[in-house]
């Protein structure tokens, strides 16, 4: 048995926990929907998640929004329909503002805050949600990939990759670069000082991937560059902790501290790995029948802001279980304090939940290891029947935990 300073501590925590989460103030008591201005950064698609995100602002009485990506006419196209969808439910005199800009261009990113600043005269909430994919393994980028997964569409034809195979991954992990950090540094290098400075209640709120969290077969290129952007957003958090409170120079006003939610979904039932894969159009997909969906995504990630719940939002919530056990390592941890002997006495109880926690999840990690990742159910019998508790892989993946075909299914 655990010994009661260690109940006391984990009771203290898990009311901790409870208290933090459901008793916190909303951010919505501090500012209101219908003064919050909003800028959505990837609103090119009708079924993606920057579409989406308008529409919620506008059912939400959001009147000051505005929409950016790089194809004007599609971002018109996606705001005449929010608009027209909306129409009973959005506020007579909301505002949509289209905005054509690169976010990977410092050029135009500087252009998009002047129009801010302009049309809105500040920032309260920016979404990131602009991205790119790669859906192929190295070898096959190289075009040498034995399992047949290559850029060609066809077998490889040799063993050792060519110089262009070489250059095709260097170009390929460069466009992946671009569009999953080097924007979303640009943007928020951009526009973190308008937020500190314009808003009492500034957010930030980026789109990253369960993959930046979970290592996927032919998601090798993906999985780096998310996870990338995942570490990029966090550190800028915790800068943007140590900024707040400092002077804005020139005035006796202080910088407000800007929050950070990681929005990082599994597969969701829209077009983006079809339209913005940037190594190919054909290879493993994922299998989204059992994805998530978007509308479902965006209302969990607008929930989250109003309670004020920051720091990374992982769905389907059954990824994130995955997502320590694959960070995470017990191994050491645990031999490194029961191998000391100073400890072998004070704290028997705690060596013993340390062992059954290494063992418990070093059997689960396991399941999360396999070339494909498969999430496994849990099923039990009844407490009175005291039977031992049965696992079993499921027939079906969980929602938005789809799995990843095997090469030539679509």
């Amino acid at each position: 048995m655990l010994s009661t300073p260690v109940v006391w501590a984990l009771a203290a925590i898990a009311v901790w926990h409870l208290a933090h989460r459901y008793f916190r103030p909303k951010r919505t008591d501090t500012l209101k929907p219908k003064e919050e201005r909003v800028v959505i950064l990837g609103a090119s698609t009708l079924d993606g998640l920057g579409a989406h995100f308008l529409r919620q602002y506008l059912e939400r009485g959001t009147r000051r929004i505005v929409i950016v990506g790089r194809r004007a006419t599609a971002l018109e196209a996606v705001r005449e329909r929010m608009l027209e969808e909306t129409r009973d439910l959005r506020a007579p005199d909301a505002v949509v503002d289209v905005v054509a800009a690169d976010c990977t261009q410092t050029a135009d990113v500087l252009h998009l805050r002047d129009i801010i600043q302009t049309k809105m005269g500040g920032l309260d909430t920016l979404h990131i949600v602009f991205g790119v994919t790669s859906i192929l393994p190295i070898l096959g980028l190289a075009n040498v990939d034995p399992c047949g997964v290559n850029v060609s569409g066809e077998a490889a034809h040799g063993i050792h990759a060519t110089s262009a195979g070489l250059e095709h991954i260097a170009g390929t992990l460069q466009h992946s670069m671009d569009g999953n950090v080097k924007g979303t540094a640009i943007v928020l290098g951009a526009l973190i000082p308008l937020l500190q400075t314009t808003s009492t209640c500034p957010a930030v709120v980026a789109t990253g991937s369960v993959a930046g969290l979970i290592p996927a077969p032919t998601r090798s290129i993906y999985c780096a560059t998310k996870s990338a952007q995942h570490f990029l957003v966090n550190s800028v958090a915790l800068e943007c902790e140590a900024q707040a409170g400092t002077l804005v120079p020139g005035t006796k006003q202080r910088r407000s501290l800007v929050r950070f939610l990681i929005l990082a979904p599994g597969p969701i039932k829209n077009s983006f790995v079809a339209t913005y894969s940037v190594d190919a159009q054909t290879g493993p997909r994922d299998n989204r029948e059992h994805a998530l969906d978007v509308s479902d995504v965006v209302r969990e990630t607008l929930k989250a802001v109003e309670q004020q719940n920051w720091g990374m939002l992982v769905l389907p919530r059954q990824a994130f279980a995955g997502a320590l056990l694959s960070q995470f390592s017990f191994t050491y941890v645990s031999a490194l304090l029961l191998t000391q002997p100073k400890y072998d006495r004070a704290y028997s109880s705690l060596k013993v939940f340390l062992l059954a926690v290494q063992t418990t999840l070093k059997g689960v990690s396991t399941v999360f290891h396999l070339r494909e990742i498969y999430m496994f159910g849990l099923e039990h019998t009844s407490r009175s029947s005291r039977k031992p508790i049965v696992y079993r892989k499921r027939r079906r993946p969980p929602e938005g935990m789809s799995l990843f075909l095997t090469p030539g299914e679509k």
